[in-house]
């Protein structure tokens, strides 16, 4: 834990998120944060000590920090803060530049999730993060965690929906093996899960046994088609990586590269956007994968310089032409199977550690690595994955809370806890740093 210097809460929030992001009138916003919507749970919190779990990028529309907000209502007092991967900033340097007067908890690193004494300290715990839609992003398993601590404790949970910058459709990717658990991928849900983080609370919650007190702040105005852009939201990279809207797409894609001697661009003005390697033969790669007509994306040959070694590293970039046709996994996996075919045994999967690939960890399954390695075809291993897809289909439904047109008014939704579990599973000690840099 860190204390920061003692000050007003609410400006030293406002000072933290970066000059320039948030724009100066958002009113028009046609899409309002669950953040916007706490009078829906005033009665729960009036008068009690709140724990915030959250990050600069938890703003409403009109650029207020969610902790401003709550601090402003009758009778609230934040007690504690707890910050997810790459601190209440997003930098990863911590949450030294938070003032606040309460105490702050790093949920990354030396601990996973609050312990005991941390929340003897609160009354009920609020959770606001901004999500990016897919399962190795570690801020869905940093809220599993805190309500798994939260139900141990008996201490209720608020959590402040927001926008999945992928939308709330498209489901792509195999469905995580639970042999392949850890703090990237919790529990059995899809590389892309086309879910908001409160949905994804309300599936942990009953579908996977968490049981926690849970309430659910939804979205004003969302609908699952909508992209980013149409929200009328402020974008505020939740993460160093991500600094436009359009960076979960490809980073959907490329970042399951992770785990081979590939790189996406990370560090450079390309971050997210190429797959390159010393030896890929980009223009033939190109050509190769723009020849199989894949949806809603085209491939251009590319050479970027390492920002270690300034080595020149070739192969191609993503276009992506079409967001809603887009499937990002099914395309990670094109464009692995024709390296492969390529240039053979050069595309080479990291050796593992405690006894698992990095890889696999990332995908949640080894099928996909060990049906690359032997040679199957793109539309072999993308079928492998479709019965998870199907099955994953029914638990999803009964979580979801939004349809594919707007929702108009303001509710809650409150998750009745069903018998807790003998307990929950242990989370092995695994951080991952690297995917979103």
């Amino acid at each position: 834990m860190r204390r920061a210097p003692a000050a007003v809460l609410a400006v030293g929030l406002l000072g933290a998120v970066a000059a320039g992001t948030v724009p100066a009138d958002a009113r028009g916003a046609a899409v309002r944060p669950g953040s916007e919507g706490l009078r829906s749970v005033a009665g729960l919190l009036a008068g009690r000590r709140v724990g915030l779990v959250t990050h600069h990028a938890a703003v409403t529309s009109d650029g207020r920090h969610t902790a401003e907000v709550l601090a402003a209502l009758p009778g609230v007092r934040i007690a504690a803060l707890f910050t997810p991967e790459h601190g209440f900033d997003g930098s990863g340097t911590g949450p030294a530049s938070l003032p606040s007067r309460a105490p702050v908890y790093a949920l990354f690193g030396r601990r996973y999730e609050p312990t005991p004494a941390m929340l003897s300290r609160v009354d009920v715990v609020v959770v606001d993060l901004q999500d990016v839609g897919v399962r190795p992003y570690t801020y869905a398993s940093t809220m599993a965690l805190v309500m798994q601590a939260a139900r141990r404790a008996g201490k209720p949970v608020v959590v402040l929906d927001r926008p999945n910058p992928l939308g709330g459709v498209v489901v792509d990717g195999p469905v995580l093996d639970p042999a392949f658990r850890s703090f990237i991928g919790l529990y059995p849900v899809p590389y892309v899960h086309g879910m908001t983080l409160g949905e994804l609370a309300r599936l942990y919650n009953t579908a996977f046994g968490i049981g926690a007190d849970l309430h659910v702040v939804p979205l004003q105005g969302w609908s699952r088609r909508m992209r980013w852009a149409e929200t009328g939201l402020p974008w505020v990279n939740p993460s160093p990586g991500l600094l436009t809207p359009d960076s979960p797409l490809y980073y959907a894609a490329t970042g399951a590269v992770d785990g081979t001697n590939l790189w996406n661009g990370v560090s450079t003005d390309y971050r997210f956007r190429v797959i390159l390697a010393p030896w890929l033969d980009g223009p033939a790669l190109a050509g190769r994968l723009n020849r199989l007509h894949l949806p809603g994306v085209r491939f251009s040959p590319v050479t970027v310089p390492h920002p270690r070694t300034r080595r020149l590293w070739s192969g191609v970039q993503l276009h992506v032409t079409d967001a809603a046709a887009f499937r990002p996994l099914q395309t990670t996996v094109h464009v692995l199977v024709e390296i492969r075919r390529l240039h053979g045994g050069q595309l080479v999967f990291r050796r593992p550690r405690r006894g698992q690939y990095l890889f696999d960890r990332v995908w949640g399954t080894s099928q996909v690595r060990r049906d690359i390695v032997a040679g199957r075809s793109a539309a072999d291993i993308i079928a492998r994955w479709q019965p998870g897809l199907r099955r994953f289909a029914v638990l999803r439904e009964r979580a979801l809370l939004y349809p594919d047109t707007p929702v108009a008014e303001e509710a809650v939704t409150t998750a009745a806890p069903p018998p807790p579990p003998a307990g929950p599973p242990a989370v092995p000690a695994f951080g991952h740093r690297g995917l979103d840099e």
